[in-house]
């Protein structure tokens, strides 16, 4: 973490059998101006909790004793608004990190001011959640654990991951997996056009009628530029990678996701609507190979952006 900046480790997964989600944020925030700060953040989608999403956040001078967040798992607790959470989870996963940041030359560039990895692309999530009061049963949830720093969001971005796809017209892929960034920035009063970032995995297992085994499949870059039409609620997106080309359509329903605030160490926030459940459909088209059409219902979008974000109202939550 720099000396101005900020520090995020999350953890976000889905339920195979109901309608539930987890997305839990662990986070600090060094201020250019201000004390420093942690932030732990436990948010669950789901109908049987009473109500679509349940938000619990606490802000510390520092990290709990018995707190811990990485690729092996999570554990904390937070209170607010007489509402507790508690949380110990573990992450399972073959999958080797995504540093999805290319060149990797970037990661030691002062742009992006955002770097990013993802300590466990795909994987399952298991163990004890409660929040408000009731017990979440987290057993072998897919999911992806992240890692975020920097000295400054993203003008705008969205972050996608999917997985458990399997109902697309070229058949299944059960071990397939999708995580994606695509992210514009400011330098002084120029936005940059989108750049997008990330890998498409496809499993151990040849999947049935496209013909491809196993492998990821690298996308966007710098000289990549993508086709993107994003918004808080959906995305359309085409977004090319060496010899290949996908084609994305995302949608969220309006019940489940939940608008929150991210402080920004410059200062100022962005605002943030976050989906834990999110429609995902993915074209993939290479030479050689037949076009690989999948879906999936679990997937999870984020829209953050420092632009007005009209018709939304983030959630009052504690600042830092």
């Amino acid at each position: 973490m720099e000396a101005n900046g900020y520090e995020s480790w999350f953890v976000s997964a889905r339920d195979p059998d109901s309608a539930r989600a987890l997305w839990i944020r662990h986070t600090r925030h060094r201020p250019v101006q201000g004390p420093e700060s942690a932030a732990l953040w436990c948010t669950v989608a789901g109908d049987d909790l009473g109500r679509p999403t349940v938000v619990v956040k606490e802000v510390f001078a520092a990290f709990p004793a018995g707190t811990s967040a990485g690729p092996d798992g999570f554990r904390g607790q937070a209170a607010m608004d007489g509402q507790d959470a508690r949380w110990d989870l573990a992450i399972a996963g073959d999958e080797a990190p995504l540093r999805p940041l290319r060149p990797a030359v970037l990661y030691r560039a002062p742009l992006p001011r955002t770097k990013l990895e993802a300590v466990v692309p795909d994987g399952t999530v298991t163990g004890t959640l409660e929040i408000g009061g009731r017990a979440v049963a987290v057993d072998g949830w897919r999911g992806t654990a992240g890692h975020n720093w920097g000295s400054e969001h993203a003008d705008t971005w969205v972050w996608l991951h999917a997985a458990d796809f399997g109902t697309g017209d070229s058949g299944r892929a059960p071990e397939a997996w999708l995580e994606l960034v695509l992210a514009r920035i400011k330098v002084g009063p120029v936005r940059s056009p989108w750049t997008a970032m990330g890998a498409l995995g496809l499993g151990g297992d040849r999947i049935a009628h496209g013909g491809l085994d196993g492998e990821r499949i690298a996308l966007g870059g710098l000289g990549r530029r993508p086709l993107v039409d994003a918004r808080p609620d959906r995305l359309t997106a085409s977004i090319g990678g060496p010899r290949a080309r996908l084609l994305l359509s995302v949608t969220t329903e309006d019940a489940g996701p939940v608008a929150v605030t991210y402080a920004d160490p410059r200062g100022g926030t962005r605002t943030v609507r976050h989906a834990a459940l999110a429609s995902v459909t993915l074209s993939l088209r290479r030479p050689g190979h037949p076009e690989l059409t999948l879906s999936s219902r679990r997937g999870a979008y984020e829209y953050g952006t420092a632009q007005p974000m009209p018709g939304i109202e983030p959630r009052p939550l504690p600042a830092g």
